[in-house]
């Protein structure tokens, strides 16, 4: 297919999967991966409860010394700490949750259901593969992210050019990630290992990239205005509203868990559309 029939395919597969927002059942794998994420940013946001001070203390005390355990501080650093971590989550118990996902995305289009347990009991087996086989995108998204981050403050790059590397980062991240799109469903759907799922990516880039960069780049959205909020962190802590820059963190979790849903949906639906039958075909 060429890139309009691909879009097209992504634009019905994109509303089939927001039809499925308002069944809570289907909220269930993605509310694991979610309630870790709260989990860790309500670490960081009451580092000094004695639930999680013990910890918490020392690690905070390592990274930035004893200011930033003085209030707001911390509040300043949240969302770059809570960015790192959020990339750890998604790269292990979000693959899992997105695995469980995607197999009930497909058993319902096969029109087979299978429960939420059911899903998360078969991701759970395959949970080395998923991890593994979407540690590439994973490792490359970081390197972008905080590689490039790094080299430019090592050159002594000033504000300007901090922001446009932030629009290279994101554009980079889409791609990738449209490269990568079909690595779960090749795991969880087509039952490859690492090494086989890896290396049907060329294959399922051809036949689904511009279904997945425009599924990318139109979910991205949602995102951009907390994402710019949070690069101003600091301005708000200045005007007195520290814990704004928390609440921002947890519209960003929503927002991101209902990106996560569309996403598997959409990758899910286009698999079997373009590559899944197609294969079949071929074959």
């Amino acid at each position: 297919m060429n890139a309009f029939e691909q879009v097209a395919v992504a634009w019905q597969a994109l509303l089939r999967s927001a039809a499925k927002l308002r069944r809570a059942g289907m909220w269930i794998p993605l509310l694991v991966f979610g309630a870790t994420q709260f989990l860790v940013l309500a670490s960081l946001w009451s580092f000094a409860h004695p639930l999680v001070s013990w910890f918490m203390v020392p690690l905070l005390h390592r990274i930035g010394g004893d200011g930033l355990l003085r209030y707001p501080n911390v509040f300043r650093v949240m969302p770059a700490l809570f960015g790192q971590a959020d990339l750890a989550l998604g790269a292990t118990v979000g693959a899992i949750s997105v695995g469980a996902l995607t197999i009930r995305f497909a058993a319902g289009a096969r029109g087979t259901p299978i429960g939420a347990g059911s899903a998360l009991g078969l991701a759970a087996r395959r949970a080395l593969p998923l991890v593994l086989a979407n540690l590439p995108f994973n490792v490359l998204v970081f390197a972008l992210s905080f590689g490039l981050d790094w080299w430019l403050a090592s050159r002594g790059s000033g504000g300007a050019v901090r922001k446009f590397s932030g629009l290279v980062v994101l554009s980079g991240s889409i791609v990738l990630q449209s490269v990568f799109f079909f690595v779960t469903c090749e795991v969880v759907l087509a039952g490859h290992g690492v090494l086989g799922a890896l290396a049907a990516v060329p294959r399922a880039a051809a036949r689904g990239f511009w279904a997945a960069m425009f599924l990318g780049v139109l979910l991205v959205l949602p995102l951009l205005p907390i994402q710019m909020l949070s690069g101003r962190s600091s301005m708000l802590i200045d005007r007195g509203s520290p814990e704004l820059v928390g609440w921002m963190l947890v519209a960003q979790i929503v927002i991101e868990l209902v990106i996560w849903f569309l996403l598997a949906g959409g990758a899910t639906l286009i698999y079997l559309t373009l590559i899944e039958e197609r294969a079949g075909a071929e074959r």
